[in-house]
């Protein structure tokens, strides 16, 4: 007996069983939702405009003012100048960790406002003094304060050391450099500096200043080099 075939399906027919897909009917916003939508991205970009040509219009009015503060009062730099150096305490001595440097002495920095109309207000400033091989002999501080225009400061710092020594050879060098006067030590100072006119003072600025190896006798000879500046631990004007 031959197998009965499947009856076709006439044409158009549609299988009950199979959910009917419907095509995803677009959705058509009112003309003022759309208009609502373009004025608010306009403004965004009238606010954002608006803000940059405030900020830019502020920035040449800076610019100018600074050019303006420039060419009126012409702004120096003041002038360092190692201007003396004493010990009176100078020895090494030997302790548990090794051998130590006990020093104790009254260096001066001279400081010169070269501006006729600025005054030159220092925050507080600290100096460093170093002999060979980058010893320490010494540091000292003093507070801030401010040199009048066109006037000359001899700042003193009372500097103490209790430095321990990495060699014992260092020990006897440094002695021997210090009893012949052919020690070579350099001054390191670290202050902010900015300048006023009247009751007006302006921000203040990192300077770093470095006074060159010089030897005692040099110094003791009336020898008082000028001393380098840096600004903002990069610009050197030396």
């Amino acid at each position: 007996m031959s197998q009965m075939q499947p009856l076709k399906k006439p044409p158009g027919f549609k299988d009950p069983t199979i959910p009917i897909q419907m095509p995803p009917r677009k959705v058509n916003l009112p003309p003022s939702f759309n208009a609502q939508k373009k004025k608010n991205r306009s403004c965004c970009c009238r606010c954002f405009c608006c803000c940059f040509l405030i900020i830019l219009i502020l920035l040449l009015l800076l610019v100018a003012a600074c050019g303006l503060f420039y060419l009126w009062f012409d702004p120096k730099l003041p002038v360092f100048h190692l201007r003396s150096l004493e010990f009176t305490k100078f020895n090494v001595s030997e302790s548990q960790d090794g051998q130590r440097l006990n020093a104790q002495s009254a260096l001066g920095v001279e400081l010169k406002n070269p501006n006729g109309e600025l005054k030159i207000v220092y925050g507080d400033t600290r100096v460093d003094l170093k002999g060979e091989n980058d010893i320490n002999m010494g540091a000292g501080e003093v507070v801030g304060f401010v040199l009048e225009n066109r006037k000359v400061k001899v700042v003193k710092f009372v500097m103490k050391s209790n430095e321990l020594l990495y060699d014992d050879s260092i020990g006897k060098l440094i002695m021997n450099g210090f009893k012949n006067k052919n020690l070579r030590v350099s001054v390191d100072v670290s202050t902010d500096i900015g300048v006023g006119y009247k009751g007006w003072k302006s921000w203040k600025i990192r300077v770093k200043v470095s006074c060159g190896s010089l030897r005692l006798k040099q110094i003791e000879n009336g020898a008082t080099p000028k001393c380098g500046i840096t600004l903002f631990n990069w610009f050197d004007l030396n």
